[in-house]
């Protein structure tokens, strides 16, 4: 079944969520015009549901769910349909790594060695490397050994026992040519799944306790987000999305994934929550009274570098954990995810203070991804 521009002329409401307001979303587009957009990027992108956030000045004006969060049942996608953030995830574990900075528990250009419990050093550079160059994917860990760790469901494998396996010299996993680069940490921008689980597990070490725990206790309960988590088993009985991937050139429903990385890309969480998420970034770390971050520390982390290469068609600089949306004529802070079943994008204007959450339940395109950035800049601007 394939949503199509015919079908959003019923309403919003009819696919499962009304916007909370119908106020006009900026001076030149209407939530009515945002819903043909959204319709339409749905259509030719085959799309099965998505979620869909705005901020305006300080103020979430619409959340609302489009088309189905499960084709086969029929089940529409709502603004509490909890939905695959992908990659979106590495910027709340980087809001829970950065509360811990507020807090001077560390300095962003010291050395990560002395707060973990085993070796992380490239054999082929013996420069140290940095809580900013881990946060800014410039530390040197590699993904290329990166294969076969992806599972149906909740991993089994401790993060703790990847991490040690894959970094450490004498790991399962390990080796010099495929854990790290050739370069001197510090010298060239390399995104790393493995470094952003690495600083997740810092978080954990700094904070002593599971940044599951974490995160819960100091950004899902304050900013009302739940449901929210980082396993399945810990959803309850939550809507999930049901992802859908491509296979042999057709869309179909696949099971949950998983895998070890987990704070790089596994968190869960809703469209509703997520608009909170982004509106306390956009308004300068906090948001209807609950203060998230400082708003020094928002600062911080949105100071982007081009650290070389810069990646072809993805980002414009890095920050902190969040990027500089590629090609965007607004300049938007960002944070794109994709992975099997889940298309994501959050967005936000510091200056402005709007926001802007996207959520889809199926693999990225490079036209999906197109779609969600144009989206974007129509809702913003």
């Amino acid at each position: 079944m394939q949503i199509s521009r015919r079908d959003f002329g019923l309403g919003a409401a009819a696919f499962g969520g009304a916007w909370i307001s119908n106020a006009k979303a900026s001076p030149g587009i209407s939530m009515g015009a945002l819903n043909e957009q959204i319709a339409a990027a749905m259509s030719a992108n085959d799309v099965p549901g998505l979620g869909f956030g705005l901020v305006r000045s300080g103020r979430i004006v619409g959340i609302s769910g489009f088309g189905l969060a499960d084709r086969e049942q029929g089940q529409r996608a709502t603004p509490d349909t909890v939905f695959h953030l992908a990659s979106v995830s590495k910027v709340v574990t980087g809001a829970a790594a950065m509360q811990l900075w507020e807090q001077s528990r560390f300095k962003l250009d010291e050395p990560i060695a002395p707060y973990l419990d085993f070796s992380v050093t490239n054999p082929r550079h013996s420069a140290p490397i940095t809580f900013r160059q881990l946060f800014t994917h410039t530390s040197g860990i590699s993904d290329n050994n990166y294969e076969g760790f992806q599972v149906t469901g909740d991993p089994a494998l401790k993060l703790r026992d990847f991490l040690v396996g894959y970094l450490a010299p004498g790991g399962k996993w390990f080796t010099p040519e495929g854990s790290f680069g050739d370069t001197e940490p510090g010298t060239r921008f390399s995104y790393s799944n493995v470094g952003s689980a690495l600083a997740g597990y810092l978080v954990e070490r700094i904070g002593a306790a599971p940044l599951t725990t974490q995160t819960r206790d100091r950004i899902f309960h304050p900013l009302a987000m739940s449901p929210a988590a980082w396993r399945l088993a810990d959803l309850g009985h939550a809507d999930l999305a049901t992802p859908y991937a491509e296979r042999n050139g057709k869309l179909v429903p696949i099971a949950p994934i998983g895998y070890p990385d987990w704070p790089a890309g596994l968190l869960r969480a809703s469209t509703r929550g997520m608009t909170r998420f982004v509106a306390a970034h956009a308004c300068g770390g906090q948001f209807e009274g609950t203060r998230l971050l400082k708003p020094d520390t928002i600062r911080a982390m949105v100071a982007f570098t081009a650290p070389p290469p810069l990646p072809q068609g993805g980002i414009e600089a890095q920050g902190l954990f969040w990027e500089e949306l590629h090609a965007s004529r607004l300049g938007l802070v960002s944070k794109f995810g994709g992975d099997d079943g889940a298309h994501t994008l959050l967005a936000f204007d510091p200056a402005k203070a709007h926001g802007v959450v996207i959520l889809t339940n199926r693999s990225p395109t490079k036209a999906l991804g197109q779609a969600m950035v144009k989206l974007a800049e129509a809702a913003l601007a």
